[in-house]
């Protein structure tokens, strides 16, 4: 039996073989390279309980101990290494696996959006010409994708950008796409490409002319249709059959800072102080 479980189950051990495989278990890594003396010496206990535990756990002795513990510990980077975007972390992970898992995630999914906005820096540079030369800018989205516009909208208004705007109620964002006319623009945040009320929004504004902008994961489909420029996210991810969309949201919020960015340093000009509390 591989020895991280048993570490974990603790089945008939003793207190001080429990409060030694507690500290192994926080210090993986770091035990590899403390003799049992000095492992001994951090748990408050003796060479001799740690050697009892690592028969305990049906090892011969310590050396053999970090041998087998080394093994397992580079198999666990290497299956931490090939990260489901839908499933990233396991019933049995615990914070440090949990944390290396969606950094690493986290990792991959920006590297793979840097590579999309780089192959397709015009369409930014064309969104943001948009963005300029539009009176009101609003942007419409759903659950998260609603609260990644805010944030991009709250960033905008510190900057001095007033014409960003949400809806101030949530549920009424098809009420305010009506108002908006030819000379606006709209942001439109769907990573299904799909959701029903964005979708009825980007309807209003196409056929009241006004621009829009959208960010999803669909390449293809009606919204990509109704959208004067599409900024096609990463799909690393089921729509329908995930815990959450940690790689998503991460990439989503990515783009609206690449694009806040870019609109700022084309409207520096226009900002004699910027104050960001």
């Amino acid at each position: 039996m591989k020895i991280i479980p048993q570490l974990k189950d603790q089945t008939g051990f003793t207190h001080n073989e429990k409060v030694i495989a507690g500290y192994i278990l926080k210090e993986k890594n770091n035990v590899l390279t403390k003799s049992a003396a000095v492992l001994a010496k951090e748990t408050y206990t003796s060479p001799a309980a740690v050697i009892r535990l690592c028969k305990r756990i049906g090892l011969s002795g310590y050396q053999e101990f970090k041998i087998r513990l080394s093994a397992e510990l580079e198999q666990e980077q290497q299956l931490i290494s090939e990260i489901d975007a839908n499933y990233p972390f396991h019933k049995e992970d615990g914070i440090r696996e949990i944390a290396v898992r969606l950094e690493k995630l986290t990792a991959e999914s920006l590297h793979e959006a840097r590579s999309l906005i780089t192959s397709s820096a015009q369409d930014f540079e064309k969104a943001c010409s948009l963005m300029m030369r539009s009176g009101r800018i609003v942007i419409f989205g759903v659950g998260d994708a609603y609260l990644a516009g805010l944030a991009f909208q709250a960033r905008m208004m510190r900057a001095g950008f007033n014409q960003f705007l949400s809806s101030p109620v949530y549920g009424e964002q098809r009420h305010l796409a009506q108002t908006l006319q030819s000379g606006d623009c709209g942001i439109l945040l769907s990573f299904s490409g799909i959701t029903g009320s964005t979708l009825e929004c980007a309807e209003i504004l196409s056929k009241n002319h006004v621009h829009t902008i959208s960010l999803t994961s669909l390449r293809s489909g009606r919204l990509a249709e109704l959208s004067d420029v599409t900024l096609v996210l990463p799909d690393k991810e089921k729509k329908f059959r995930r815990y959450a969309n940690f790689s998503s949201h991460a990439c989503m919020e990515y783009y609206l800072n690449v694009l806040y960015s870019f609109y700022f340093t084309r409207k520096t000009d226009d900002i004699t102080r910027v104050r960001i509390d």
